[in-house]
């Protein structure tokens, strides 16, 4: 019987995701908050606290390996729809802009954030306490490209969605120079060449792909099935290469799938495949176990003051350092 609580698991995730979903836009809100309000509420985060009889233990959710697994393809499938629907031309337009917002979004975070580690430590000292302060400030640099490309859909979400993008490297980048200076097993130097070969990969499968999916159309044009399989091969492809090879996100990848496919003859059909499979089942999955994830251990006034500071600098050091950048 427990073989099959996976099926009880995903059908309590989509009716209270969907429920909280609705609640959320009625109060202005993106949907995706309701379904991490919906994690959240269902994960350990509240339900440990409320410390349930053991016999109500089976009907609740856990985290677990297969839901994990889901939500990797749903966040996978996020951005490589979120590519099929890029204009590209658009996003060209918004390079400089995001590269600006980018940059400034990930100095100030990484200032302010290393800041506040100090301002609860002043007394101490050494070279190991100076390198947890500035990776508290790497932490606050990276950015959810997935949550932005899932509430937004402007001519200014191209740019923040650019800025998102090169947010993500840039922050890849910070967080290598981090570890290495901690003294952790890692060259600088091959990372960024990783990088770099990385968008030379994206740039020979951007001509490979629209050239094999142009001679595919022509000579097969009315098997129209086959074009969004060979599409998420491609998707996966280059997600699972982005991350095991090039040690880059691996929705990096599924969004340059994304683009790719976007201008090959059949894009928009395969964009039109791939909707219902991330609405109804991909999409509430990845932003539900994201707080199924969320745990609240025991802790002291100390943490809990600073927990709180720390979101507030997160939030703010991004409004000011993404502000100015846009300005």
């Amino acid at each position: 019987m427990e073989s099959y609580r996976f099926l009880y698991d995903i059908a309590l995730i989509l009716l209270s995701t969907k429920i909280f979903g609705l609640l959320t836009r009625k109060l202005q809100m993106p949907q995706v908050v309701g379904a991490l309000i919906a994690g959240i509420i269902f994960g350990p985060a509240l339900f440990n606290i409320l410390h349930l009889p053991g016999f109500l233990e089976p009907f609740f959710l856990k985290p677990t390996d297969f839901l994990s697994h889901l939500s990797e393809i749903g966040v996978i499938v996020i951005m490589f729809s979120a590519g099929m629907t890029t204009d590209i031309h658009e996003l060209k337009n918004a390079g400089k802009s995001g590269f600006l917002v980018a940059l400034i979004g990930v100095l100030v975070p990484l200032g302010l954030g290393a800041l506040l580690g100090f301002l609860f430590s002043p007394d101490e000292a050494g070279p190991n306490l100076i390198l947890q302060h500035i990776f508290i400030g790497t932490i606050l640099t990276a950015t959810s490209v997935s949550i932005t490309v899932e509430t937004l859909n402007s001519k200014v979400g191209n740019t923040i969605l650019a800025a998102a993008l090169i947010d993500d490297v840039m922050g890849l980048v910070v967080l290598t120079i981090v570890t290495s200076l901690a003294g952790a097993d890692v060259n600088i130097w091959m990372v960024l060449l990783k990088i770099v070969l990385f968008f030379v990969f994206v740039a020979v499968m951007a001509f490979l792909g629209i050239k094999g999916f142009t001679w595919y159309e022509n000579r097969y044009n009315k098997n129209l099935h086959r074009f969004p399989l060979l599409a998420f091969v491609l998707c996966l492809g280059m997600a699972f290469v982005a991350e095991r090879i090039f040690g880059v996100a691996d929705i990096i990848g599924a969004f340059s799938a994304g683009v790719i496919i976007a201008n090959t003859p059949k894009g928009a059909y395969i964009d039109s495949k791939f909707q219902p499979l991330s609405y109804l089942l991909l999409t509430p999955i990845f932003f539900a176990n994201i707080g199924l994830k969320v745990a609240i251990p025991e802790m002291s006034w100390q943490i809990v003051v600073f927990a709180i500071l720390l979101v507030v600098v997160a939030i703010g050091s991004k409004l000011i350092g993404c502000g100015l950048g846009a300005k």
